[in-house]
């Protein structure tokens, strides 16, 4: 019982910024780090991939460059992009210089694009250098006390990340199951594709959420498979509700996906290419939903002046409500069909 109210803070914390004072002070801040290559046709896709991913970030989606870093094997093929080479202690230096400005309900979110192996320590992501492990990350994420982050590993073996750094307060996704499925992978690229827009953008509402790009990746991927008649060696998974148990089929149905669909990126229905929403319904849908996030940014504005029951209490049936009416908002915007 209290294991669920503990989840909900954890969702809370990852509430998206709505367009009020409150949460305009929030920021979201982006590590990309392209590994090894290795063949040339691996070191040019990894960059295609990681270079549509920046571009979307701070173009489309309103970051600042500021706040989007991107680490590369090889800075110098595009230095007004990359800011530095991809090596284990320029990540771990970049992830502490993070904490120290980030506010205390920024996001942070880092997007591993390589190649991934299991060795004899575990599960490893390959950098010039020494390779990231699970275990750099979870100590970098100590720094990062009330903040939320993600971690999306898109190369192979990613799934060897998925246990060691599920949490609260924390996305993890990998393109693969498990550290077995080593094989180059496809997710990296239509997940790259998912946060450039297009048809990822479920509820139709100009923002991104990690539920689906995940979910647009996953199927894109297999999507992939199928026509080049091969057999799926990628399972793309989904971990946020802590427990460590991955999901294929994240939703907003649980249990995992409630998180990740709260984790958005985007500026909001209020800059709707064309202007306002057409469908009066969905357009009252969306409103609704930003009065409920009003309520839930206003409720973390007087946290400190409340006590744990009484916070969650308060703050529960909200993030259920929201749950609820983002459903319907896909439901009416075509996504359920």
């Amino acid at each position: 019982m209290r294991s669920h109210t503990l989840r909900a803070l954890g969702i809370a914390l990852l509430s998206i910024a709505s367009a009020s004072a409150v949460s305009a002070q929030s920021r979201t801040h982006v590590v990309i780090v392209v590994g090894l290559g290795g063949a040339s046709e691996f070191r040019e896709s990894f960059h295609d991939e990681a270079s549509q991913i920046y571009t979307a970030l701070t173009e489309q989606h309103g970051l600042s460059a500021d706040d989007v870093t991107y680490l590369g094997e090889n800075p110098e093929i595009a230095p007004q992009m990359i800011s530095g080479e991809s090596t284990r202690a320029n990540i771990l230096q970049k992830l502490a210089e993070l904490s120290q400005r980030a506010g205390p309900d920024d996001k942070v979110v880092m997007i591993l694009i390589g190649h991934g192996t299991d060795g004899r320590n575990g599960a490893q992501f390959n950098l010039p250098g020494p390779d990231l492990s699970p275990s750099d990350f979870d100590l970098a994420a100590t720094a990062f006390p009330t903040q939320p982050l993600a971690l999306v590993h898109t190369g192979s073996a990613g799934g060897g990340f998925v246990q060691p750094l599920a949490g609260p307060n924390r996305v993890i996704i990998s393109a693969t199951a498990s550290v077995r499925e080593a094989n180059a992978t496809e997710f990296g690229q239509f997940f790259a594709a998912a946060m450039a827009g297009g048809g990822s953008d479920l509820d139709h509402d100009n923002r991104i959420s990690l539920l689906e790009a995940f979910i647009y990746a996953k199927q894109e991927t297999e999507r992939y498979y199928e026509e080049e008649n091969e057999m799926l060696s990628e399972h793309a998974v989904l971990e946020d509700d802590g427990d460590g148990q991955a999901s294929q089929d994240a939703s907003l149905d649980g249990p995992d996906g409630l998180l990740a669909a709260t984790f958005t990126f985007g500026l909001g229905t209020g800059v709707l290419e064309g202007g306002a929403v057409d469908d009066p319904v969905l357009a009252g849908l969306l409103a609704e939903r930003d009065e409920i996030q009003r309520q839930i940014d206003e409720l973390r504005v007087v946290r400190n002046a409340l006590s744990e029951d009484e916070y969650l209490d308060r703050m529960e049936p909200l993030l259920i409500e929201l749950a609820l009416k983002n459903r319907e908002i896909e439901a009416a915007s075509g996504g359920g069909r």
